[in-house]
């Protein structure tokens, strides 16, 4: 059984990626380093704007943001993963935005 519909979830990752390149280098030209609060805060103005979107269904909004099962920290510390292979999808796509080279 299929649980969800990779086109619509495709659709959700294909609208965040320029949503998520316009918020990143608004931060990046005030030159703010990448501190889990600002990595929250990209996330929130991403799902805001997705949530805005006549054609996005929010269930497959939902499943790009983070969850409480990996409690990520809310300070000023810049952003860290370490070792983590479990990464929610929002802020590796955040992460990799900020890190780009252009």
């Amino acid at each position: 059984m299929r649980l969800t519909n990779m086109n619509e979830f495709d659709a959700v990752i294909a609208r965040a990626e320029p949503i998520i390149a316009i918020i990143v280098t608004r931060h990046r030209t005030e030159g703010q380093p990448l501190t889990w609060r600002l990595i929250h805060s990209i996330e929130g103005e991403v799902l805001a704007e997705l949530n805005r979107a006549d054609d996005l269904q929010p269930a497959y909004i939902n499943l790009i943001r983070h969850s409480g099962v990996f409690n990520y920290p809310l300070n000023d510390d810049l952003v860290d993963f370490g070792e983590s292979s479990a990464i929610a999808c929002a802020f590796s796509m955040i992460y990799d935005a900020f890190h780009r080279v252009h």
